[in-house]
């Protein structure tokens, strides 16, 4: 898999944005990159995103990848670019270090204007990233990626929503379901999460009441669900709400425990 492969042109980024022509398509890759690392690839998951790279070098995209594509992503992308750009283009890295961009015939905007005009676009593209996101909510039947992602330690998961929080919010687990979507009555999964504090060998996940946890995993790493006590550490004991670690051991501070339920 090539690092390289990016979801939109510099064509369709200067089409749909109105950016000058003139602009050198060397300038532009970079952001394109990053942007699309940054947040597509959270939006969509690592396995998710990486499927797509894969279907546009292997030529196999099916309908919906293209729909998604097509229809969500390069919104989300193109403005998300277009955010990270105020600063970037403004400055450039010469061999004598950051030196600003200047022009005889026209003015260079303050610091305090390029910070407007990047949360003006910031804004637009986290509006962009909120449709992408509900649109796979809703639709998560059509991308077996988006739901079955690869449990490992650099696995990045789905986000339920795009704008982020400037106020730190203490540890805990994310209780937003990830799916919305069910038909016949069936509840679609949705996940929970859990952050440890540390030294902590039992907690409680409240979203589990009344529901079937049909996967757990500890740090990226899928445990064997049992309802009785164990010491083995491929396993995990869960009962209703309450989760208890192997017979021994006690979680780690920051350790990330991802519950897939009905």
């Amino acid at each position: 898999m090539s690092a390289n492969i990016i979801f939109i042109t510099e064509a369709l980024f200067k089409e749909r944005t109105g950016a000058s022509n003139s602009i050198d398509g060397k300038q532009l890759f970079p952001m394109i990159k990053v942007a699309q690392d940054l947040h597509i690839q959270t939006a969509l998951g690592s396995t998710l995103y990486n499927r797509l790279q894969n279907g546009i070098v292997a030529n196999n995209l099916n309908g919906y990848e293209t729909t998604l594509l097509n229809d969500y992503v390069t919104d989300t992308l193109v403005w998300y670019t277009m955010s990270m750009l105020p600063m970037t283009m403004g400055f450039q890295l010469f061999s004598k270090g950051f030196l600003q961009k200047t022009s005889e015939e026209s003015n260079s905007p303050s610091r305090a204007d390029l910070e407007l005009i990047e949360q003006k676009y910031l804004s637009m593209a986290e509006f962009y990233k909120t449709r992408t996101i509900r649109y796979l909510q809703q639709n998560f039947n059509l991308f077996a990626e988006y739901i079955n992602f690869t449990f490992a330690f650099d696995t990045i998961f789905p986000d339920t929503k795009a704008y982020s929080c400037p106020i730190w919010l203490g540890q805990g687990y994310r209780d937003t379901p990830m799916f919305t979507n069910s038909s016949s009555g069936t509840q679609a999964p949705a996940y929970a999460y859990y952050t440890a504090v540390g030294g902590e060998s039992t907690f409680t996940v409240s979203l589990l009441y009344g529901r079937t946890c049909i996967l757990a995993a500890r740090s990226g790493l899928v445990k064997t669900i049992v309802n009785s006590p164990t010491s083995n550490s491929g396993e995990i004991q869960i009962n209703g709400t309450t989760i208890t670690l192997p017979t021994g051991d006690i979680a780690m501070a920051g350790e990330l425990f991802t519950f897939l339920y009905r």
